[in-house]
């Protein structure tokens, strides 16, 4: 019981500026946060996407979804250095599914960038944030895909 007159106390305490006290004792959960932004769009390079798609014929399309900057400090010199983790959706083909888990596509991923860019360029990496899978076709798609319309 101490520490619920010690809450009410604190509602007391932290009034709004007209004095009204903090009807609620459980402050409002904060806003959900994007587990990527950025300043501004960025997109995978199409050389990038090239040699994803030659080395996992099961991908038909890589998609940026935003990036992370993380600054940390050079541990001899204390200069900044910036890292930035780039969050991609992954789009299959419907003849191919997925072969392997998201963790190990963003390794592969972020292999084939060094591969392409060169190994300097490990300050940027891939996380594979979501496979997005195409459509089945039903029944009546797949009947008008043979068939087709004949028009009069």
């Amino acid at each position: 019981m101490e520490n619920e007159d010690y809450v009410l106390n604190l509602a007391d305490f932290y009034a709004n500026k007209r004095g009204d006290s903090v009807i609620s004792r459980i402050a409002p959960p904060p806003p959900p946060k994007p587990n990527f932004i950025g300043e501004s769009i960025i997109n995978v390079p199409e050389k990038l996407k090239d040699v994803i798609k030659k080395m996992c014929p099961e991908i038909m399309d890589i998609v940026s979804v935003g990036y992370r900057e993380k600054i940390m400090y050079h541990p001899i010199n204390s200069d900044p250095v910036s890292k930035y983790l780039v969050g991609v959706d992954v789009y299959f083909n419907e003849d191919n599914g997925m072969k392997k888990s998201k963790h190990e596509y963003g390794k592969e991923f972020n292999d084939y960038f060094k591969m392409t860019y060169s190994s300097e360029m490990e300050f940027i990496t891939f996380q594979v944030q979501s496979f997005i899978f195409p459509r089945q076709k039903t029944k009546h798609d797949k009947f008008f895909e043979i068939f087709g319309v004949s028009k009069k």
